[in-house]
């Protein structure tokens, strides 16, 4: 049986956190695991440098929270680490701690500065060998993974399992994309990386979520809500449920029920859930363009649809910065930076939204393209 604990939190106030927390582990029985001198590796999602209140990253009082909680039973040893998006290196980890306020976690835990990584053995049986993981994850003892709930232009939902790929370094983030263009094999991958790290629990931010074009160009979404599991993949089911988002849909949700790596009939709900009242989250663009279809056409059509509205990233040149971000994070390096623009062409494009991920200005949008590529 696995439990998720669902728990109304209604704002971000540290005592409101505080007790969350308090509640959650306490319906995991998380106390048990710990001993003296265990080193504890919190993994929050810092996509890049958002502030707490775009709904973007894990909100740093969550974090603070855990902390607390965390100290509160002896243990010392404490890391707050992920890979953002761009360059793995201390420069850019130091931005993204001040401004997603991460930085008020310094005296009571480490903030990871080690840029390194290890490669790390897959699990017999999986398709993928090894990979490369970022020291903190790769030496710690137990893995807390704190996921923001969000919308998400390529896998529909963000939550536990794909704040996994943060474990993943730097610029070896959009490799994984071009070298998994498929959504089936990225999804794979997803679970694998997910499966390779293993966090001990993982709790949802869900207090404030994003919806429409997420991970983080999306609009923010008041839930209440927070919740924790032991068992990533039951806890993106139910928080799927929650979004009003159909679990298979989701690519990793189906693939992992098609493994039977958790079963819907042995999830167990306890706390506060409901899904009275909630409304479904708006999709991103990049799902919308089947939407009109009845269900029985969606198959069939959806193949040769895939040859005429491949859906694409458009840029607005009015709000287009010229920082070059979306070239760096391009998996096949076809976004140009020119006359102080981006220049991204349609052709090459595996449509990973890697630049819309990025980019600081919102100036990337999703369109579908008639016709093939120019």
């Amino acid at each position: 049986m696995s439990t998720v604990s669902v728990r109304k939190t209604e704002d971000y106030r540290q005592d409101t956190l505080d007790l969350a927390v308090a509640n959650h582990f306490d319906a995991l029985q998380i106390e048990k695991d710990l001993r003296p001198g265990m080193k504890v590796t919190i993994k929050p999602n810092l996509l890049t440098a958002r502030r707490p209140n775009q709904a973007a990253t894990t909100h740093p009082n969550l974090a603070l929270a855990v902390v607390k909680w965390l100290r509160d039973r002896g243990a010392e040893d404490i890391t707050v680490a992920d890979s953002p998006a761009g360059p793995y290196h201390a420069a850019n980890l130091r931005t993204v701690y001040g401004v997603s306020g991460m930085n008020i976690l310094e005296g009571c835990a480490r903030l990871n500065y080690d840029t390194g990584w290890k490669e790390i053995p897959c699990p017999e049986g999986f398709r993928n060998r090894c990979f490369n993981i970022i020291n903190p994850l790769a030496d710690a003892d137990y893995i807390i993974n704190i996921a923001k709930l969000k919308t998400h232009s390529l896998t529909t939902m963000s939550g536990g399992i794909k704040n996994m790929f943060g474990s993943i370094p730097g610029l070896q983030k959009p490799e994984m994309h071009y070298k998994y263009p498929g959504q089936e094999d990225f999804a794979n991958m997803l679970l694998e990386v997910a499966g390779t790290v293993s966090p001990d629990i993982t709790l949802i931010d869900a207090v404030e979520a994003m919806e429409g074009n997420g991970p983080n160009s999306g609009d923010r979404r008041y839930m209440g809500l927070t919740l924790a599991s032991r068992d990533v993949f039951s806890q993106d089911y139910v928080a799927a449920g929650l979004m009003g988002i159909e679990p298979e849909s989701v690519p990793m949700l189906k693939l992992a029920l098609a493994k039977g790596l958790f079963s819907p009939s042995d999830i167990c709900v306890t706390g506060d859930f409901t899904q009275n009242g909630l409304k479904p989250f708006r999709l991103p663009d990049s799902k919308k363009f089947l939407g009109f279809l009845p269900d029985f056409m969606r198959g069939p059509v959806s193949k040769a649809a895939a040859l005429f509205l491949k859906p694409l990233p458009n840029l607005d040149e009015g709000k287009c910065i010229g920082c070059g971000k979306c070239a760096e994070s391009c998996p096949p390096h076809i976004i140009r930076i020119a006359d102080k623009k981006a220049r991204i062409p349609k052709k090459g494009c595996i449509s990973c939204f890697c630049c819309q991920e990025v980019c600081p200005a919102h100036a990337i949008e999703v369109r579908r393209s008639l016709g093939k590529s120019l």
